[in-house]
């Protein structure tokens, strides 16, 4: 069963994340480094990304900003989608990818914070009835870099 999610820490979702790396847009807030994030997992572990997986990003983002109209969790999925598709292949997604985790890990201090991002992302694997070896890849990688316990994700 999946756990609600820590809302955000106010001084990252009302804060732009200044542009400490060439990754990171200037205009991304920790919500949208988060939509990135779900969006990259969701995508890149099979190479499609469904109707039924937008709405399920939708609704994790929902659970981190529970005061969020429907429109303003779209804005962020399309900003999050345009910075996605903005990269021009998978090694530049993957050092996205880094400098979303660091900034994740720096921003996040509470470990239940970590942990319901690992959850969360469990939660989009298990979308659509089973978890394949690169989602489970992905989800480790995040893991380690968040520095979460595994037993606490699982």
């Amino acid at each position: 069963m999946m756990r609600r999610a820590a809302e955000v820490p106010a001084r990252l979702r009302n804060q732009a994340t200044r542009k400490t790396t060439m990754s990171i847009p200037e205009n991304m807030s920790a919500i949208h480094i988060l939509g990135f994030l779900y969006l990259s997992f969701t995508h890149s572990t099979d190479g499609e990304l469904s109707a039924g997986e937008v709405a399920k990003i939708s609704e994790v983002l929902k659970k981190w900003v529970p005061n969020a109209t429907q429109e303003q969790i779209t804005q962020v999925m399309v900003a999050a989608g345009t910075w996605y598709n903005s990269l021009a292949d998978d090694d530049a997604r993957l050092e996205a990818l880094k400098s979303c985790t660091d900034k994740l890990n720096e921003g996040l201090q509470k470990q239940s914070q970590r942990d319901a991002v690992i959850m969360s992302l469990i939660q989009l694997a298990r979308a659509d009835g089973k978890i394949t070896a690169a989602e489970e890849s992905f989800i480790s990688r995040v893991t380690d870099a968040l520095g979460v316990n595994t037993g606490a994700a699982s």
